[in-house]
């Protein structure tokens, strides 16, 4: 080292665009400053020892003992004191160097302040925001956008589908989502890389087997250029709520003794057969169901035995017909079947004569056998009618017909015979 290299230093020192600091490093004192290093840590024409400017002293004593023993320190975060009392958080590196005989430090300083706010904001946000999410009642898990691959979840989901975080972790959602939903996971996750802000439900096999239905809320979570990333997804457990609303649907379509579509649902049925009737062509017929002597049942037995009578006509009753026919109760002991597409009228009758040796078969109700006997109107469209009320209303009169010749017997629809009456 040269007599010029001090000066050499000093120039270097004062024009740097860094703060800077000269400190021995047997004892920490500052030996020499720059401008820059005064201004900004707000200093006068006295420069206090190392340690004093440090808001932490034990951490000035490691950043010394690394410097000497190294000779030289990259990176030291600490968070410095100002003459003004205010603490600002630093990068320090140093050197060690031989300087005019004694062992001297060169430490350069960097203001990381605003930074390292920004950094500890975003750490006290993830984590109340994992604070909420590990006592959220409802399911969370985080998907990679790209892979689809599951990388978080909250203990709530561990719960919901019964699995330990570990082994959910490792899963396929193949594995927890039912096969009948699988096609709506993967139609999301082809969107997940436009606008997955949604939601959607899913079925879902818990690890006992038990199905439950889940409502799941997706949201993106894309980096600074706006590309998505993650996917954020928060799993509701509707499984009740879905119940209950099929529950509803189901006591306002159908008979709840029985099981059989209620009026309101054959009256819809028939209405869509009447509209493919008339594209195709096609025959229908509807026939009107009135068990005989019905009410004997009820009077000599109970209700109880009369209800149980009512379901198994339904069960006879749909046995006699084809899937894509509709077997409706209306309502006590009469019943509405609707036969659609029919090749031509004959086929009706052929229906009707199956019913009637099927529900004439005994049955065992409380005080022995018992024969069902039923009156079956018919009425054939388009001969008796293209409207469901016209139908309806033919149907009805044939029933009768068929009752006044003897009971337990078929009749179709004669206008004749009906004016006469």
């Amino acid at each position: 080292m040269t007599s010029d290299t001090p000066s050499l230093l000093a120039d270097m020192a004062r024009y740097s665009p860094q703060p800077m600091l000269a400190v021995e490093a047997d004892s920490g004192n500052i030996v020499e400053l720059n401008q820059l290093a005064r201004d900004t840590l707000g200093l006068g024409s006295d420069a206090p020892a190392l340690r004093d400017l440090f808001d932490n002293p034990s951490l000035a004593r490691q950043f010394l003992l690394i410097a000497r023993n190294n000779g030289f320190i990259r990176q030291f975060e600490a968070r410095m004191r100002l003459s003004g009392g205010q603490r600002v958080w630093m990068i320090l590196a140093a050197r060690l160097m031989e300087l005019a005989g004694r062992n001297v430090l060169i430490v350069s300083l960097t203001d990381i302040h605003e930074r390292r706010l920004v950094e500890e904001a975003l750490r006290e946000s993830e984590t109340r925001h994992r604070r909420v999410l590990e006592t959220a009642n409802e399911g969370y898990a985080l998907f990679d956008a790209r892979t689809g691959e599951l990388l978080d979840v909250n203990p709530a989901l561990c719960e919901l589908l019964l699995y330990p975080r570990d082994e959910l972790l490792r899963m396929q959602p193949e594995d927890v989502v039912t096969e009948d939903s699988m096609a709506t996971l993967q139609s999301q996750r082809e969107r997940w890389s436009g606008s997955p802000n949604r939601k959607i439900e899913l079925g879902m096999r818990r690890a006992s087997g038990e199905r439950i239905t889940v409502e799941v809320s997706l949201a993106a979570i894309s980096d600074q250029d706006g590309r998505v990333t993650s996917v954020f997804a928060m799993i509701s457990d509707i499984t009740a709520r879905k119940l209950s609303e099929e529950r509803v649907l189901y006591l306002a379509f159908y008979d709840t003794l029985t099981a059989l579509p209620n009026r309101f649902l054959f009256t819809e049925h028939m209405e869509q057969a009447l509209r493919q009737r008339a594209r195709n062509k096609r025959q229908l017929a509807l026939m009107f169901i009135d068990l005989d002597d019905f009410k004997q049942v009820n009077d000599t037995l109970g209700h109880d035995a009369g209800d149980e009578m009512l379901k198994i006509v339904a069960k006879r009753l749909l046995s006699c017909v084809r899937n894509t026919d509709t077997v409706s109760r209306q309502g006590g002991d009469e019943f509405m079947v609707l036969l659609a597409n029919l090749v031509e009228a004959h086929d009706a009758v052929t229906v009707a004569e199956k019913m009637l040796a099927t529900l004439a078969e005994p049955i065992e109700l409380e005080g022995g056998n018992r024969l069902i006997r039923a009156s079956i109107g018919i009425a054939l469209c388009p001969e008796h009618g293209e409207t469901l009320a016209k139908l309806r209303r033919h149907a009805d009169i044939a029933m009768y017909q068929a009752k006044f010749g003897g009971k337990h017997r078929y009749a179709i629809y004669d206008a004749e015979s009906a004016s006469a009456n």
